[in-house]
Protein backbone atom coordinates (compact mmCIF):
# COMPACT_ATOMS: atom_id res chain seq x y z
CA UNK A 1 0.00 0.00 0.00
CA UNK A 2 1.02 3.57 -0.67
CA UNK A 3 -0.14 7.13 -0.73
CA UNK A 4 -1.52 8.40 -3.81
CA UNK A 5 2.12 8.76 -5.68
CA UNK A 6 1.18 11.40 -8.36
CA UNK A 7 1.86 9.61 -11.75
CA UNK A 8 2.59 11.80 -14.84
CA UNK A 9 -0.67 11.61 -16.08
CA UNK A 10 -2.10 12.80 -12.77
CA UNK A 11 -0.33 15.88 -13.10
CA UNK A 12 -2.71 17.07 -16.12
CA UNK A 13 -5.48 15.39 -14.93
CA UNK A 14 -8.63 16.78 -13.83
CA UNK A 15 -9.64 18.00 -9.98
CA UNK A 16 -13.01 18.81 -10.87
CA UNK A 17 -16.44 16.96 -12.03
CA UNK A 18 -16.99 19.77 -14.50
CA UNK A 19 -13.69 19.49 -16.36
CA UNK A 20 -14.41 16.06 -17.62
CA UNK A 21 -15.75 14.99 -20.89
CA UNK A 22 -18.72 12.94 -20.71
CA UNK A 23 -19.76 10.66 -18.06
CA UNK A 24 -22.68 13.13 -16.84
CA UNK A 25 -25.13 10.27 -15.47
CA UNK A 26 -22.58 9.03 -13.43
CA UNK A 27 -21.05 11.78 -11.98
CA UNK A 28 -24.36 12.52 -10.97
CA UNK A 29 -24.84 9.31 -9.44
CA UNK A 30 -21.79 9.61 -7.41
CA UNK A 31 -22.44 13.23 -6.15
CA UNK A 32 -26.06 11.82 -4.87
CA UNK A 33 -24.12 9.35 -3.00
CA UNK A 34 -22.96 11.97 -1.27
CA UNK A 35 -25.72 14.51 -1.02
CA UNK A 36 -27.63 11.76 0.56
CA UNK A 37 -25.51 10.09 2.98
CA UNK A 38 -26.22 6.67 1.86
CA UNK A 39 -22.86 5.97 0.95
CA UNK A 40 -21.83 1.84 0.49
CA UNK A 41 -18.51 0.59 1.43
CA UNK A 42 -17.30 -0.53 -1.58
CA UNK A 43 -17.99 0.86 -5.62
CA UNK A 44 -16.69 -0.79 -8.84
CA UNK A 45 -16.47 1.67 -11.57
CA UNK A 46 -15.20 -0.46 -15.07
CA UNK A 47 -16.07 0.09 -18.91
CA UNK A 48 -13.66 0.75 -21.60
CA UNK A 49 -10.20 1.35 -21.28
CA UNK A 50 -9.21 4.86 -22.10
CA UNK A 51 -12.51 6.65 -21.20
CA UNK A 52 -11.58 8.61 -17.71
CA UNK A 53 -12.44 5.84 -15.38
CA UNK A 54 -9.52 6.39 -13.02
CA UNK A 55 -9.73 10.49 -13.86
CA UNK A 56 -13.53 9.81 -12.30
CA UNK A 57 -12.69 7.76 -9.46
CA UNK A 58 -9.59 10.15 -8.35
CA UNK A 59 -12.39 13.44 -8.46
CA UNK A 60 -15.09 11.60 -6.74
CA UNK A 61 -12.03 10.61 -3.87
CA UNK A 62 -11.56 14.38 -3.60
CA UNK A 63 -15.29 15.32 -3.16
CA UNK A 64 -15.51 12.19 -0.65
CA UNK A 65 -12.54 14.02 1.53
CA UNK A 66 -12.87 17.61 1.07
CA UNK A 67 -14.06 19.68 4.14
CA UNK A 68 -15.64 22.15 2.26
CA UNK A 69 -17.30 20.99 -1.32
CA UNK A 70 -18.95 23.99 -3.19
CA UNK A 71 -22.19 24.21 -4.90
CA UNK A 72 -25.33 22.34 -4.47
CA UNK A 73 -25.92 19.32 -3.58
CA UNK A 74 -26.63 17.92 -7.31
CA UNK A 75 -23.82 19.82 -8.62
CA UNK A 76 -21.01 19.54 -6.16
CA UNK A 77 -17.07 19.93 -6.25
CA UNK A 78 -14.58 19.23 -4.43
CA UNK A 79 -13.64 23.39 -2.69
CA UNK A 80 -9.75 22.82 -3.88
CA UNK A 81 -8.69 24.87 -0.72
CA UNK A 82 -9.09 23.19 2.06
CA UNK A 83 -6.61 20.98 4.03
CA UNK A 84 -7.93 17.64 2.23
CA UNK A 85 -7.66 19.15 -1.05
CA UNK A 86 -4.57 20.55 -0.76
CA UNK A 87 -3.21 17.51 0.33
CA UNK A 88 -5.02 15.74 -2.72
CA UNK A 89 -2.93 18.03 -4.71
CA UNK A 90 0.59 17.69 -2.78
CA UNK A 91 0.11 13.70 -3.42
CA UNK A 92 0.54 13.47 0.50
CA UNK A 93 -3.38 12.89 2.05
CA UNK A 94 -2.88 10.43 5.33
CA UNK A 95 -6.45 9.38 4.75
CA UNK A 96 -6.34 8.01 0.92
CA UNK A 97 -4.36 5.14 -0.32
CA UNK A 98 -3.56 3.69 -3.89
CA UNK A 99 -3.54 -0.10 -3.91
CA UNK A 100 -1.68 -0.70 -7.38
CA UNK A 101 1.22 -2.86 -8.78
CA UNK A 102 4.54 -1.55 -7.06
CA UNK A 103 7.39 -3.64 -8.33
CA UNK A 104 5.52 -6.26 -9.78
CA UNK A 105 2.72 -6.92 -12.05
CA UNK A 106 0.19 -7.44 -9.96
CA UNK A 107 -0.57 -5.93 -6.38
CA UNK A 108 0.78 -8.30 -3.57
CA UNK A 109 -0.11 -9.68 -0.76
CA UNK A 110 1.98 -7.58 1.11
CA UNK A 111 0.13 -4.60 -0.12
CA UNK A 112 -2.86 -5.90 0.79
CA UNK A 113 -1.51 -7.16 4.74
CA UNK A 114 -0.27 -3.28 4.92
CA UNK A 115 -4.04 -2.28 4.27
CA UNK A 116 -5.70 -4.17 6.40
CA UNK A 117 -3.26 -3.05 9.07
CA UNK A 118 -3.80 0.28 8.68
CA UNK A 119 -7.26 0.65 8.03
CA UNK A 120 -8.86 0.39 11.39
CA UNK A 121 -7.51 3.48 12.71
CA UNK A 122 -9.99 6.17 12.55
CA UNK A 123 -9.14 8.48 9.81
CA UNK A 124 -6.57 11.70 10.52
CA UNK A 125 -7.91 14.73 8.65
CA UNK A 126 -10.87 13.36 6.87
CA UNK A 127 -14.02 11.91 7.78
CA UNK A 128 -13.09 8.88 6.23
CA UNK A 129 -10.45 7.21 4.68
CA UNK A 130 -10.93 6.08 0.46
CA UNK A 131 -8.92 3.55 -0.89
CA UNK A 132 -8.80 3.77 -4.33
CA UNK A 133 -7.80 0.33 -7.08
CA UNK A 134 -7.20 1.84 -10.15
CA UNK A 135 -6.00 -1.67 -11.61
CA UNK A 136 -8.72 -4.13 -9.87
CA UNK A 137 -7.63 -6.95 -12.91
CA UNK A 138 -4.64 -6.78 -11.38
CA UNK A 139 -5.64 -8.53 -7.77
CA UNK A 140 -4.31 -12.53 -8.45
CA UNK A 141 -6.62 -14.80 -6.44
CA UNK A 142 -4.23 -14.40 -3.15
CA UNK A 143 -5.22 -10.92 -3.26
CA UNK A 144 -8.55 -10.90 -4.23
CA UNK A 145 -9.46 -13.27 -1.60
CA UNK A 146 -7.59 -11.06 1.06
CA UNK A 147 -9.28 -8.21 -0.08
CA UNK A 148 -12.58 -9.86 0.26
CA UNK A 149 -12.17 -10.62 3.84
CA UNK A 150 -11.78 -6.39 4.48
CA UNK A 151 -14.50 -6.58 2.57
CA UNK A 152 -17.12 -8.55 4.01
CA UNK A 153 -16.54 -6.75 6.95
CA UNK A 154 -15.07 -3.12 6.10
CA UNK A 155 -14.75 -0.19 9.29
CA UNK A 156 -17.87 2.22 8.57
CA UNK A 157 -14.83 5.16 8.47
CA UNK A 158 -13.83 3.38 5.06
CA UNK A 159 -14.80 3.61 1.14
CA UNK A 160 -13.16 1.37 -1.52
CA UNK A 161 -13.17 2.71 -5.07
CA UNK A 162 -12.49 -0.58 -7.58
CA UNK A 163 -11.97 0.63 -11.19
CA UNK A 164 -10.96 -2.12 -14.23
CA UNK A 165 -11.65 -2.26 -17.70
CA UNK A 166 -12.22 -6.02 -17.30
CA UNK A 167 -14.64 -6.92 -14.96
CA UNK A 168 -14.90 -10.54 -16.07
CA UNK A 169 -11.85 -11.29 -14.38
CA UNK A 170 -12.47 -10.23 -10.97
CA UNK A 171 -13.78 -12.70 -8.21
CA UNK A 172 -17.36 -13.16 -8.24
CA UNK A 173 -17.48 -12.86 -4.48
CA UNK A 174 -15.37 -9.42 -4.67
CA UNK A 175 -18.03 -8.47 -7.57
CA UNK A 176 -20.91 -9.12 -5.09
CA UNK A 177 -19.50 -6.50 -2.35
CA UNK A 178 -19.36 -3.42 -5.26
CA UNK A 179 -21.69 -1.40 -6.36
CA UNK A 180 -21.59 -1.63 -9.66
CA UNK A 181 -21.24 1.62 -12.03
CA UNK A 182 -20.73 1.63 -15.43
CA UNK A 183 -18.60 3.80 -17.10
CA UNK A 184 -19.52 3.97 -21.08
CA UNK A 185 -16.72 6.27 -23.59
CA UNK A 186 -18.03 10.20 -24.52
CA UNK A 187 -19.06 10.83 -28.10
CA UNK A 188 -16.98 11.50 -30.65
CA UNK A 189 -18.42 14.92 -30.78
CA UNK A 190 -17.37 15.42 -27.03
CA UNK A 191 -13.86 14.21 -27.25
CA UNK A 192 -13.65 16.43 -30.83
CA UNK A 193 -14.92 19.49 -29.37
CA UNK A 194 -12.57 19.11 -26.17
CA UNK A 195 -9.38 18.31 -28.31
CA UNK A 196 -10.44 21.77 -30.24
CA UNK A 197 -11.53 23.65 -27.03
CA UNK A 198 -9.20 22.86 -24.58
CA UNK A 199 -6.89 22.18 -26.20
CA UNK A 200 -6.62 24.08 -28.92
CA UNK A 201 -6.33 21.76 -31.75
CA UNK A 202 -7.71 22.61 -35.36
CA UNK A 203 -10.75 20.68 -35.92
CA UNK A 204 -9.17 18.37 -38.69
CA UNK A 205 -6.25 17.77 -36.04
CA UNK A 206 -8.38 16.89 -33.73
CA UNK A 207 -10.67 14.21 -35.82
CA UNK A 208 -7.51 12.79 -37.18
CA UNK A 209 -5.85 12.06 -33.56
CA UNK A 210 -9.36 11.07 -32.31
CA UNK A 211 -8.99 8.25 -35.10
CA UNK A 212 -5.41 7.77 -34.19
CA UNK A 213 -6.69 7.18 -30.09
CA UNK A 214 -9.02 4.63 -31.69
CA UNK A 215 -11.87 6.95 -30.14
CA UNK A 216 -10.61 6.71 -26.74
CA UNK A 217 -10.41 10.33 -24.80
CA UNK A 218 -7.13 9.53 -22.48
CA UNK A 219 -4.82 7.94 -25.80
CA UNK A 220 -6.66 11.36 -27.43
CA UNK A 221 -5.66 14.29 -24.83
CA UNK A 222 -2.05 12.37 -24.09
CA UNK A 223 -1.24 12.02 -27.64
CA UNK A 224 -2.07 16.07 -27.98
CA UNK A 225 0.25 16.63 -25.50
CA UNK A 226 3.11 14.84 -25.80
CA UNK A 227 2.64 15.19 -29.57
CA UNK A 228 3.07 11.51 -30.22
CA UNK A 229 -0.14 8.53 -30.41
CA UNK A 230 0.15 6.51 -26.97
CA UNK A 231 -1.34 3.02 -28.69
CA UNK A 232 -0.65 0.91 -31.36
CA UNK A 233 -0.96 1.99 -34.86
CA UNK A 234 -3.30 0.39 -37.06
CA UNK A 235 -3.47 3.04 -39.58
CA UNK A 236 -1.47 0.55 -42.98
CA UNK A 237 -4.67 -1.20 -42.71
CA UNK A 238 -7.49 0.73 -44.30
CA UNK A 239 -4.70 0.92 -47.56
CA UNK A 240 -6.09 -0.67 -50.46
CA UNK A 241 -3.00 -2.32 -51.07
CA UNK A 242 -2.86 -3.66 -47.31
CA UNK A 243 -6.41 -4.77 -47.03
CA UNK A 244 -6.57 -6.79 -50.48
CA UNK A 245 -3.04 -8.62 -49.49
CA UNK A 246 -3.36 -11.12 -47.07
CA UNK A 247 0.48 -12.20 -46.64
CA UNK A 248 0.57 -8.23 -45.31
CA UNK A 249 -2.65 -8.92 -43.16
CA UNK A 250 -0.55 -11.60 -41.38
CA UNK A 251 2.09 -9.52 -40.81
CA UNK A 252 -0.27 -7.17 -39.07
CA UNK A 253 -1.93 -10.09 -37.03
CA UNK A 254 1.72 -10.72 -35.78
CA UNK A 255 1.95 -7.27 -34.47
CA UNK A 256 -0.81 -8.30 -32.41
CA UNK A 257 0.77 -11.57 -31.35
CA UNK A 258 -0.26 -12.29 -27.92
CA UNK A 259 -1.44 -8.83 -26.85
CA UNK A 260 -4.45 -8.35 -25.82
CA UNK A 261 -4.46 -4.45 -25.28
CA UNK A 262 -3.07 -4.51 -29.31
CA UNK A 263 -5.92 -6.84 -30.23
CA UNK A 264 -8.16 -4.38 -28.74
CA UNK A 265 -6.32 -1.46 -30.08
CA UNK A 266 -6.73 -2.86 -34.05
CA UNK A 267 -10.68 -3.95 -32.51
CA UNK A 268 -11.11 -0.02 -31.73
CA UNK A 269 -9.85 1.20 -34.82
CA UNK A 270 -11.68 -1.05 -37.33
CA UNK A 271 -14.49 -0.19 -35.21
CA UNK A 272 -13.82 3.65 -36.18
CA UNK A 273 -12.81 2.98 -39.76
CA UNK A 274 -16.44 0.92 -40.86
CA UNK A 275 -18.09 3.96 -38.87
CA UNK A 276 -16.35 5.97 -41.85
CA UNK A 277 -17.30 3.43 -44.49
CA UNK A 278 -20.83 3.36 -43.32
CA UNK A 279 -21.13 7.28 -43.20
CA UNK A 280 -20.04 7.63 -46.43
CA UNK A 281 -22.05 5.05 -48.01
CA UNK A 282 -25.07 6.76 -46.31
CA UNK A 283 -24.38 10.88 -47.04
CA UNK A 284 -21.02 11.01 -49.12
CA UNK A 285 -20.31 13.94 -46.89
CA UNK A 286 -16.27 14.22 -46.30
CA UNK A 287 -17.19 16.67 -42.83
CA UNK A 288 -19.07 13.62 -41.38
CA UNK A 289 -15.50 11.45 -41.78
CA UNK A 290 -13.59 10.98 -38.74
CA UNK A 291 -10.73 9.84 -41.20
CA UNK A 292 -10.75 12.68 -43.33
CA UNK A 293 -7.57 13.00 -44.62
CA UNK A 294 -8.11 9.04 -45.56
CA UNK A 295 -11.03 10.22 -48.05
CA UNK A 296 -9.99 8.57 -51.04
CA UNK A 297 -9.16 5.49 -49.32
CA UNK A 298 -12.59 5.51 -47.41
CA UNK A 299 -14.48 5.59 -50.58
CA UNK A 300 -12.30 2.97 -52.13
CA UNK A 301 -13.97 0.41 -49.34
CA UNK A 302 -17.63 2.04 -49.71
CA UNK A 303 -17.40 1.11 -53.42
CA UNK A 304 -16.31 -2.87 -52.72
CA UNK A 305 -18.33 -3.39 -49.73
CA UNK A 306 -22.40 -3.19 -49.68
CA UNK A 307 -23.88 -1.69 -46.06
CA UNK A 308 -24.68 -5.31 -44.80
CA UNK A 309 -20.99 -6.06 -45.27
CA UNK A 310 -20.16 -3.14 -43.19
CA UNK A 311 -22.46 -4.19 -40.51
CA UNK A 312 -21.79 -7.40 -40.51
CA UNK A 313 -18.01 -6.56 -40.13
CA UNK A 314 -18.66 -4.17 -37.32
CA UNK A 315 -20.96 -7.04 -35.34
CA UNK A 316 -18.23 -9.71 -35.75
CA UNK A 317 -15.51 -6.91 -34.42
CA UNK A 318 -17.92 -5.99 -31.97
CA UNK A 319 -18.26 -9.84 -30.86
CA UNK A 320 -14.74 -10.03 -30.22
CA UNK A 321 -14.45 -7.09 -28.15
CA UNK A 322 -16.95 -8.82 -26.18
CA UNK A 323 -14.84 -12.03 -26.33
CA UNK A 324 -11.28 -10.56 -25.82
CA UNK A 325 -11.48 -11.43 -21.89
CA UNK A 326 -12.12 -14.80 -22.31
CA UNK A 327 -8.58 -16.29 -23.10
CA UNK A 328 -8.82 -15.72 -26.67
CA UNK A 329 -5.50 -16.10 -28.82
CA UNK A 330 -5.12 -12.51 -29.91
CA UNK A 331 -2.92 -13.24 -32.82
CA UNK A 332 -5.56 -15.95 -34.50
CA UNK A 333 -8.14 -13.44 -33.79
CA UNK A 334 -6.68 -11.00 -35.46
CA UNK A 335 -6.07 -13.24 -38.47
CA UNK A 336 -9.77 -14.26 -38.72
CA UNK A 337 -11.09 -10.76 -38.55
CA UNK A 338 -8.02 -9.42 -41.26
CA UNK A 339 -8.88 -11.90 -43.38
CA UNK A 340 -12.06 -12.09 -43.00
CA UNK A 341 -12.54 -8.54 -44.47
CA UNK A 342 -9.90 -8.88 -47.01
CA UNK A 343 -12.16 -11.40 -48.85
CA UNK A 344 -15.20 -8.91 -48.64
CA UNK A 345 -13.40 -5.48 -49.05
CA UNK A 346 -10.64 -6.61 -51.84
CA UNK A 347 -11.44 -10.12 -52.89
CA UNK A 348 -11.28 -10.54 -56.60
CA UNK A 349 -14.98 -11.40 -56.78
CA UNK A 350 -16.08 -7.92 -55.81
Amino acid sequence: MRGRGVGKSDVTAPSQFKDLVGHAAVIARLRATVSSGRLGPAYLLFGEPGIGKRTLATIWARLLQCEHPTGAPDSSEPCGTCRSCRQHDAGSHPDYSVLEPEDSSVVTIDQVRRLQDALPYRPITSARRVVLIPEAARLNPETSNALLKILEEPPTHAVFILVTAQRDRLLPTVLSRCQAVRCTAPSPEAVITHLTDALGLAAADARRLFAVAQGRIGPAIEAATNGEPTALSFDDVGAPDTISAPARLLDVAERVGKDQEALRALLAWLTLWLRDVLAWQAARDPARLLHRHRRTEVEWWAQRLTVDDVLAAASGVHALWIAGNRNLNPQLAAEVVLLHLSLRAGGSSR
